[in-house]
């Protein structure tokens, strides 16, 4: 059941905290949730499933509520689907959306395909909608005089007062309803002239641009030494240990 297997997972995981306190004491931790539901036909995980969602609610609401420690969650971003379908994305989403309304501190989601066998940009792209949107959602809406705006609704009154000119609509309208970079929002007719493109069109099309526009941040001057100066060090000590 989920929660015997939220209880075992939960007292394998506060062992290790236990441990790990034992070494360096006051050391950081994240609790790193795995969990997932067996899939019965194949004794593989049953990555995107139900499951997955009931066990993150619950474990969320215990490390973080309870022992007031951070979690990440893994199994969100690793949908069952090979393709990019509505299986991929509602898989996705409910995991996703399920860990960030618990509690989750940290969520893995970007570009996952097939289980964790597989990574693709695109999907990353995608997925980057998705991020925002529950980011967007578990925000959820303000309450006060601004957002009301009680004054603005008495000067523009019944139809045909519109809000389509006032500064307070071009003030909030992105930030009320965040506009995804890839969804088709057309009309059908301006779908059909612009080439009928697709989600994943439109995903190809921001990928592409990401990378010939791109370019990353520069390493400060003498950062590039420490990075060899770590590795070096780091190669030494696990040739020293035996494991190189």
């Amino acid at each position: 059941t989920i929660a015997g297997a939220t209880i075992s997972n939960n007292a394998e995981l506060l062992a290790a905290v236990v441990f790990f306190q034992l070494i360096k004491p006051g050391v950081g931790i994240i609790a790193n949730d795995i969990e997932y539901p067996m899939n019965m036909r194949s004794g593989s995980p049953a990555f995107g499933s139900l499951g997955i969602s009931l066990h993150e609610a619950a474990f969320n609401q215990i490390w973080t509520q309870f022992y007031r420690i951070p979690t990440n969650n893994c199994a969100a971003g690793f949908p069952n689907s090979k393709l990019f379908d509505l299986q991929s994305g509602y898989e996705k989403t409910h995991c996703a959306m399920t860990s960030a309304y618990s509690g989750a501190n940290s969520i893995l989601l970007h570009g996952g395909v097939s289980a964790e066998l597989a990574y693709n940009p695109l999907m990353a792209i995608l997925d980057d909608d998705l991020a925002a949107i529950i980011g967007r959602h578990i925000e959820g809406i303000a309450v006060d005089s601004e957002s009301m705006a009680i004054e603005l609704i008495k000067e523009v009154g019944p139809i045909p007062g519109t809000y389509l000119d006032k500064l307070h609509t071009k003030k909030h309208w992105k930030r009320e309803n965040y506009v995804p970079k890839c969804a088709d929002t057309l009309t059908y007719p301006e779908w059909i002239t612009s080439g009928k493109k697709s989600t994943i069109d439109y995903a190809r099309e921001r990928m592409e641009e990401i990378l010939a526009t791109h370019e990353p941040t520069p390493l400060a001057a003498g950062q590039d030494k420490d990075i060899d100066r770590i590795l070096k060090e780091a190669r030494k000590y696990y040739k020293d240990k035996g494991m190189l």
